[in-house]
């Protein structure tokens, strides 16, 4: 299993308040966080640096091939509660950083077990042959007005609260995360990225984009798509594949 990212400011904010890790703990094991900062000046980079930084430590302390899935979720849903603790009592306690936040996703990898928490808007999506799926699901008020009926995906795109976010680490005392498991498969790839690739890079894009940057050993390709469709936000993508390292083909 191999796992490598990059981030980006992009090529209109003037700094980059993604942040992302991620960590092989054995040939087993590895895991990866990806944090997209808010609050415009007071710390979206602030806090989405304490919220990496966090989540690394607890599941680095923690995490093993022998775990049941139950402990893993817990372990999880853990480390993402402690980091809101952190980004909240900052933000509360420092003017400046007062409404700071951040969206989290987390993807940890045992064997073939594969557990995906989140937050917010970041996005986790699987590769599986030559068909993507979102695993993730957007904790945005546009998301609530489609599923309700209200706009199309396409109004979507457009609408002047697209990017209220309705869950993120570090606003509210507690936070309520989701976590989907699934079983990977061989040569499956999971991608995890912020909002700053998916709204600037075509989603239909994404496939041929995944093969090229696991060709490439690199996530390069995916940040120049984005800015390549105006760069308008931080752009973050993570990429996650079932196979060794010596089973990938250079390009």
């Amino acid at each position: 299993m191999i796992c490598f990212g990059a981030t980006d400011k992009g090529l209109v904010r003037e700094i980059n308040q993604d942040c992302f890790a991620q960590c092989t703990l054995s040939e087993t094991v590895l895991y990866a966080v990806l944090c997209d900062g808010m609050g415009g000046e007071n710390g979206g980079n602030v806090a989405s640096e304490l919220a990496v930084r966090g989540i690394c430590r607890e599941l680095s302390g923690a995490l093993d091939d022998c775990m049941p899935d139950s402990e893993v979720e817990q372990l999880i849903q853990n480390a993402v509660a402690h980091a809101n603790t952190v980004v909240h009592t900052a933000a509360a306690s420092t003017k400046e950083l007062r409404g700071m936040g951040t969206t989290v996703v987390v993807f940890v990898a045992i064997g073939s077990r594969a557990f995906i928490a989140y937050a917010g808007d970041s996005r986790a999506y699987l590769l599986r042959g030559e068909t993507l799926s979102q695993i993730s699901h957007d904790h945005t008020v546009v998301q609530m007005l489609i599923e309700s009926g209200e706009i199309t995906p396409d109004e979507a795109l457009v609408h002047p609260q697209r990017h209220y976010i309705t869950r993120a680490v570090g606003v509210e005392r507690a936070l309520e995360t989701e976590l989907v498991r699934l079983d990977l498969q061989p040569e499956d790839c999971v991608l995890l990225c912020s909002d700053g690739l998916y709204n600037y890079a075509a989603e239909s894009r994404l496939p041929e984009l995944m093969q090229q940057a696991l060709q490439e050993g690199s996530a390069q390709c995916l940040i120049d798509e984005a800015n390549a469709g105006g760069g308008g936000d931080n752009i973050t993508a993570v990429l996650i594949a079932n196979h060794r390292t010596e089973d990938r083909t250079d390009g």
